[in-house]
């Protein structure tokens, strides 16, 4: 019976050793998790919800866009910063849409106007000194035709928006 003792106990005299643990894997388990979180983090704090109706054309460009004004452009309407502006198809209010010979979107160009408007006052509520940037970023379906796209960037700049930023979708986000 002491003989068994011995043998039983024998695993428990040899375990109070120091162990040698092998980290190789976890620390390869961690780069790769890294790595990973690494390609997937987006510096670009720039949220910008699509409407339906807008398809947005490819890039291969890495660059962001900078915060400004977001004019969205599909086919049967037109956004500022998501608030809808024109309907082509249904203009209940028989609104002249296009003036200036054509070349400005009358609504677009009022609600623009009024965005600057307020941009302006909360700067000059808040004693920013820095002067107003005049960025738009536009999303524009990639079946708008390019007369509209011209409209839109005509409007802008006569509104006091004069440097424009294109969002497209890059391929990673394909």
């Amino acid at each position: 019976m002491a003989r068994n003792r011995s043998i039983r106990f024998r695993k428990l005299r040899k375990s109070k050793e120091p162990m040698d643990i092998d980290i190789t894997s976890l620390l390869d388990i961690l780069v790769i998790l890294l790595v990973f979180l690494l390609k997937a983090y987006s510096s670009n704090n720039i949220i910008i919800s699509i409407p339906k109706g807008i398809t947005i054309p490819d890039s291969t460009s890495q660059s962001f866009n900078n915060a400004g004004v977001i004019i969205q452009v599909s086919k049967e309407k037109m956004y500022v910063d998501s608030q809808e502006v024109v309907d082509y198809f249904s203009n209940p209010e028989g609104l002249e849409i296009y003036g200036d010979g054509g070349r400005l979107v009358t609504p677009l160009y009022d609600r623009l106007v009024q965005v600057r408007e307020e941009i302006e006052l909360v700067k000059q509520q808040a004693n920013i000194e820095k002067d107003f940037s005049g960025i738009v970023n536009l999303v524009v379906d990639k079946e708008i035709k390019y007369i509209e796209v011209k409209r839109v960037l005509y409007t802008a700049a006569q509104a006091g928006f004069k440097s424009y930023k294109f969002v497209v979708l890059s391929q990673e986000q394909m």
